[in-house]
């Protein structure tokens, strides 16, 4: 699942940030970069902290373990402003395609234009590559939807509970 910041209307300048691989020391900041990513939803549920925190625990476990399946060749990254981590990207790369495997960044650092200005970049690496972008957002996850297509990703599949989505610098490439 991806997240990411509101939409804008006029283009953001985003605070200057970079990216670094992903080291076992990210763990405490990834799990509570995932818990703060599932949504006020959770905060709601009428279930101890102690138990809300450990299931939170083992579905952020369970969903590193699927990427790690699923994306064995995957590119984890820790995004970094003024070497402090403010978010996480997940990518994988075939010959196929750049998959954007998951984004995520802290709520003080959304809507900042950060995400969009990594999606620029991988939109211009799988443009360099002639190869389509690619992702997963989640149905309910409107804001997300909203940037995606205002940057030209045109849906190529859908389920209960996701949307699949596709942008191409080769416009019959997103028909």
């Amino acid at each position: 699942m991806t997240t990411s910041p509101p939409e804008r209307e006029e283009p953001v300048a985003s605070p200057p940030f970079a990216l670094r691989p992903e080291v076992e020391t990210d763990a405490p900041f990834r799990l509570a970069l995932f818990s703060v990513s599932r949504g006020a939803a959770w905060a709601q549920v009428p279930l101890p902290a102690d138990m809300l925190a450990r299931i939170m625990e083992q579905q952020f476990r369970a969903q590193t373990q699927g990427y790690s399946t699923t994306f064995p060749n995957a590119r984890l990254e820790i995004v970094t402003i003024d070497d402090a981590p403010v978010g996480r990207l997940a990518t994988d790369r075939d010959a196929r395609s750049v998959h954007l495997i998951d984004i995520a960044l802290v709520p003080e650092r959304r809507g900042q234009g950060i995400g969009e200005a990594i999606l620029r970049g991988l939109m211009d690496e799988a443009a360099a590559a002639g190869t389509p972008l690619t992702l997963q957002v989640a149905r309910d996850n409107l804001g997300a939807q909203r940037l995606y297509h205002r940057l030209g990703f045109a849906l190529a599949e859908a389920n209960d509970t996701h949307l699949s989505l596709r942008w191409s610098s080769t416009p019959a490439a997103t028909a």
